[in-house]
């Protein structure tokens, strides 16, 4: 099964004893900040849940696997990544240890 934001919206707005829309507007505006705060730097904590962090990636090479050019070394540059570690709640969730 998957889960979209609308999904994920309605389940906001039940725990929240809300309405669909008031579910949807609070998804929106957490799915809003995040990338501003990336974007301007920030470390983004969500306490039991993860983080979310922009990392910077070396410059590479790596060899083409398929294509006319297969076995060649090319070269990747240096560039951003989002990168997201999961939390210690999260993590015990995933593995049923609630």
């Amino acid at each position: 099964t998957t889960l979209r934001k609308s999904d994920l919206a309605g389940r906001v707005a039940g725990r929240l004893q809300g309405t669909r829309a008031q579910g949807d507007s609070a998804m929106n505006a957490v799915i809003g900040a995040i990338p501003d705060a990336l974007v301007s730097g920030d470390r983004v904590v969500i306490t039991g849940f993860g983080s979310f962090e922009v990392r910077q990636i070396k410059e590479r090479k790596v060899r083409v696997i398929q294509g006319p050019s297969k076995g060649q070394q090319v070269s990747v540059p240096a560039h951003l990544r989002v990168g997201f570690s999961p939390g210690s709640e999260l993590t015990n969730a995933v593995q049923g240890k609630r």
